[in-house]
């Protein structure tokens, strides 16, 4: 119960971290890190499988934003 109290939710991006340059860290990309033989999954399917219904929509608007 305390954590949930400590959890700070924000949609897009907070205030002081808006104005800031985004930049890629190589070291946390999935296909630099990972070695070959190594298994992995993304989060949203993880979330599908335990139940979670929207993945098609957020596939959708990830597609929109990329494009």
């Amino acid at each position: 119960k305390a954590a949930l109290d400590r959890l700070k939710v924000f949609e897009g991006c907070p205030h002081p971290y808006d104005k800031m340059k985004k930049v890629c860290i190589p070291r946390a990309l999935k296909n630099l890190r990972l070695k070959n033989h190594r298994k992995f999954c993304r989060l949203g399917d993880l979330s599908t499988l335990a139940g979670w219904r929207h993945n098609d929509l957020i596939g959708k608007l990830e597609n929109g934003v990329l494009e």
